[in-house]
């Protein structure tokens, strides 16, 4: 009856997840339909004898995470340092496309170890298309290239994505712990996608190279007209904003080291940023993504249901056996098919979901290497298909807005092949962290 309850639930999980996916209803109404049906039916099979059992499956810590790191992240939008910091910098680049390429690409990877990657690729792909506009040249493969650079850093930093939140709050791993494992991967990542996206967009590219000169004179135009400055309204709050921003900065890179973990600095930090910015507070807590922690909250109660069951035992045998054949042919499996599931079904609830395993695999191996290869599969398979995430649905439908077509079908075959490329590399990395 275990086994048959558990297969009951875990379908109506797996309906609700596909229809979420499908975006035709509000996630989390449906979310909310999924937890009153499974909270009902494991009650009616014994499975649960007390309804505020289901309180045992919150996530304080990751819902505390993502409310101090988006109260922290709306301060910078409203400061406008991050758009003062990026112009600056472009404006040393001389005319040249590639240069402008490189920062630009580069700056969505570096703003993404120190803020989220999707703010970081808003507000990057955000100047890319003004300065197309006025340059006039197609942003496409650059808008592509800081997409993929965006999910590359998602696992560099412990507030780099939502997923790497999860997996520092679960591991507890430091700044350096993300560092000392991602940055080697990302770097040769990074390196190798160059090459590949100018060979899939080389007409784009050669057709910029012979207007360089125009182009430079045009885009040096552009940038000296706008004035950085522009972006602030406030120099006191910019000034006050680049100070906390450092503070937290400094604390999530030695704090974690020290034992003080994520979500205390990040909520710590959105605190003194409602104090400082107290003008801001109902806006601040406004741009919380209150539906997801909502979304979150209904998708930890439904997989703590189903984990009460006997059904993840039906998967110890073969992972075991999987294991004990190859512990790194058996994470690089596992991750191949958490893989192939999270690039169209949001990630966390699906690792939340198969956690009897990933413990599983991990109480048999390094549990670094486990969470890692979930951490960097997760991040990767976000660049297969547009849609596959937030940020890619953001590029699509902000690109159209302005006059830029970028359509499903035109990014799949980029798509498919950085994926590709992405994913061997990960799996031959695997093989090389097990060696220390």
């Amino acid at each position: 009856m275990d086994i048959n309850a558990g297969l009951l639930l875990t379908g109506i999980f797996l309906v609700i997840l596909i229809v979420i996916a499908s975006e035709k209803v509000d996630k989390v109404s449906i979310t909310l339909v999924g937890v009153v049906v499974t909270i009902a039916f494991a009650s009616s099979v014994n499975l649960i004898h007390e309804v505020n059992i289901v309180y045992q499956w919150l996530d304080i810590e990751l819902i505390m995470t993502i409310i101090g790191v988006t109260i922290i992240m709306e301060m910078l939008k409203t400061s406008g340092l991050l758009e003062v910091f990026i112009l600056y910098i472009l404006r040393n680049i001389r005319g040249s496309f590639y240069v402008l390429t490189m920062i630009l690409s580069l700056s969505v990877l570096v703003l993404s170890m120190m803020i989220t990657n999707v703010l970081a690729l808003i507000i990057v792909s955000s100047i890319t298309i003004l300065i197309s506009q006025v340059a006039e040249f197609d942003p496409k493969p650059i808008l592509f290239l800081e997409l993929v650079y965006s999910n590359l850093a998602g696992m560099l930093t412990p507030i780099a994505s939502y997923t790497a939140a999860y997996v520092s709050l679960e591991q507890n791993w430091s700044y350096l712990d993300f560092f000392i494992l991602s940055f080697p991967f990302v770097s040769l990542m990074v390196i190798v996608t160059i090459p590949v996206t100018y060979l899939m967009f080389k007409d784009s590219f050669l057709a910029m190279k012979e207007k360089e000169i125009s182009f430079g004179i045009e885009l040096q135009r552009l940038l000296h007209t706008i004035d950085p400055w522009s972006f602030v309204d406030s120099r006191k709050n910019f000034y006050k904003a680049s100070i906390i921003f450092v503070i937290v900065t400094i604390f999530l890179a030695i704090g974690t080291s020290i034992g003080i973990s994520v979500d205390i600095i990040c909520i710590g930090g959105g605190v003194i940023v409602l104090i400082f910015f107290s003008d801001h507070v109902e806006s601040f807590i406004r741009s919380v993504d209150w539906p997801m922690l909502f979304f979150l909250t209904g998708i930890f109660i439904m997989s703590g249901l189903i984990q009460l069951t006997e059904l993840p035992l039906l998967l110890e045998e073969p992972t075991l056996n999987l294991m004990q054949f190859s512990p790194e042919i058996g994470v690089v499996t596992f991750s191949g098919i958490l893989g192939a599931l999270t690039s169209i079904i949001e990630n966390i609830p699906l690792i939340f979901l198969l956690r009897p395993i990933i413990d599983l695999m991990s109480s048999n191996t390094d549990p670094r290497i486990v969470w890692w290869a979930i951490l960097a599969v997760v991040n990767i398979t976000d660049s297969v298909i547009l849609i596959s995430s937030v940020k890619g649905i953001y590029i699509m439908e902000m690109s159209n807005r302005e006059g830029v077509s970028i359509t499903f079908m035109g990014y799949i075959r980029y798509g498919l092949t950085i994926t590709g490329i992405h994913l061997g590399a990960m799996a031959l990395y695997v093989f090389v962290l097990a060696l220390f």
